[in-house]
């Protein structure tokens, strides 16, 4: 028994041998596969890191320059940033309260509490706790309401969407640096930074649509009648412009209202060529102005004239339609398309009605100060001469009173003064016929006039028949035109000849 038991302890101690070396071979398996596996999210993570602005500032100066004045590096603050100071605190609450102010850059400016949530409520109630910036009033936003900052995605640069930046609760998410800075657009820039080789950062003109568009992109929900905010994206797609990213026309880097690189004209030329003749061109009117009308709102908005506060990135115009709207999936959405409520009605709504609008619009680009530059200048030339005559007319009617020139022969003198009083009623009636043909629908549609515009027209015709019925009628039938009443027909002929000549030439 004895020799057997030796055995038996013989084999177990080499059996804990054996199992010893595999326990050590384990572990060292383990911890070489642990080590590898570390090193490989090392690596992988190499050049992934997220560097600053400041950072990229070195060696992109002129960008960095651009890009501060802009709302992207200014969209999340602290308090104690430098700029911040200017933006008004809400009632009851100083730095030390105030976490981060969002925006203040050119609409509005909303506050998060020392724990992160929105201030929704001030030491004067609920509410009144949105600044707008333009009006300098202060508003509700979602008052009195406990509400989550969870819009870090779009505001900061570095967002992951766990955790609690600060261990603010009120806050969603984590982030690296406040303010949509160079990486948010470029990505993380280590590796650039390091081997400053283009291939090493992002570059990508749609990266704008995940913040400057909701998805789906085919679909413009509405705020009422506004343009739901940050959907130009969705503009461009439904719009018919699903082609275009926002860099084919804006430099990122600059503020938007010094961004624009081209000009409607470079893709439009035909069309700006004949609007440089217009009417609307001649008052000031741009392109953006009708196309891009300010019909979405981030801070205040007038509804009842459609004026909001965004411009729109719609760029067409039906003006047969009314208000813009369809309903899909139960939501009141913009079918890709602006009404004249937007494009006209905002500005003439006090003189004009749709009807004009949907109307006038059509041709809007073609109509001209008097349907043409061409017809405009020969208007000038006739009024001038017509003004001439009267005042030769003028000056022969007092010259026969004898008021004027006294020693003129007055048979001559008469002469002149006939000839140049017809001459003048004839222009007249040539004028009038110019300005019927041109202004009113008797041919093409283009001819159409705005009748606002041009009340001076109509005005100045009937004034015009008035006073040339009043001379002919003290002249032919009173025998009188040497007398005061046909001396003050004759003035009066020419204050109108006076009056047509200032309109042409104005």
């Amino acid at each position: 028994m004895t020799g057997i038991q030796n055995i038996v302890l013989e084999n177990l101690g080499l059996l804990d041998c054996i199992a010893m070396k595999l326990k050590a071979l384990l572990t060292v398996t383990v911890t070489i596969i642990l080590m590898i596996g570390i090193a490989a999210r090392v690596i992988a993570s190499s050049g992934r890191e997220y560097v600053g602005a400041e950072r990229c500032m070195e060696c992109h100066q002129e960008q960095y320059s651009q890009w501060e004045r802009t709302g992207h590096a200014q969209i999340l603050r602290r308090p104690s940033q430098s700029g911040a100071e200017a933006i008004p605190l809400p009632d009851g609450y100083d730095a030390n309260s105030i976490s981060y102010i969002i925006g203040g850059f050119r609409w509005k400016a909303l506050f998060l509490d020392r724990n992160g949530f929105l201030v929704t409520s001030t030491s004067v109630g609920s509410g009144g706790n949105q600044y707008n910036l333009r009006s300098t009033k202060w508003v509700d936003f979602r008052p009195g309401e406990r509400v989550p900052y969870d819009c870090g995605r779009c505001h900061t640069t570095g967002y992951s969407p766990e955790g609690h930046q600060a261990g603010l609760e009120g806050i969603t998410g984590t982030w690296r640096f406040e303010g949509v800075q160079c990486e948010a657009c470029h990505g993380p820039g280590q590796k650039h930074m390091r081997s400053s080789d283009k291939a090493d950062i992002s570059v990508d003109g749609n990266v704008c649509s995940k913040c400057h568009g909701i998805e789906p992109y085919d679909v413009i929900t509405l705020n009422g009648v506004f343009l739901s905010g940050y959907t130009e994206v969705n503009q461009l797609v439904s719009g018919g412009k699903s082609d275009f990213t926002c860099v084919d026309c804006h430099d990122p880097h600059l503020p938007s209202q010094e961004s624009i690189k081209v000009s409607c004209a470079a893709c439009h030329e035909e069309v700006a060529e004949v609007y440089k003749e217009s009417l609307m061109h001649r008052v000031g009117v741009t392109c953006t102005d009708c196309h891009m009308p300010p019909a979405g709102m981030i801070a205040s908005g007038n509804s009842d004239r459609f004026h909001g506060d965004v411009k729109s990135h719609l760029f067409r115009i039906d003006h047969r339609k009314n208000l813009t709207s369809v309903v899909k999936d139960g939501l009141q959405v913009n079918p890709g398309y602006l009404s004249v409520d937007y494009a006209c009605m905002r500005c003439h709504h006090v003189y004009e009605d749709r009807q004009w609008a949907a109307s006038y619009s059509t041709h809007s680009h073609e109509i001209k100060i008097t349907t043409n530059v061409r017809i405009k200048q020969f208007q000038m030339v006739f009024a001038s001469v017509g003004l001439l005559f009267a005042l030769v007319s003028l000056l022969s009617a007092l010259s026969l009173k004898n008021w004027l020139f006294p020693t003129v022969d007055k048979k001559r003198m008469v002469g002149i003064h006939k000839h140049s009083a017809w001459i003048t009623l004839y222009l007249y009636v040539f004028l009038a016929a110019m300005c019927i043909y041109f202004h009113l629908p008797l041919g093409t549609r283009p001819r159409i006039f705005h009748l606002g515009w041009f009340t001076i027209h109509p005005i100045g015709g009937t004034v015009g028949i008035l006073i040339y019925a009043g001379k002919i009628l003290t002249v032919r039938m009173l025998k009188k035109g040497w007398q005061k009443p046909g001396l003050f027909w004759g003035i009066m002929l020419f204050v109108f000849w006076s009056v047509q000549f200032a309109t042409a030439v104005l």
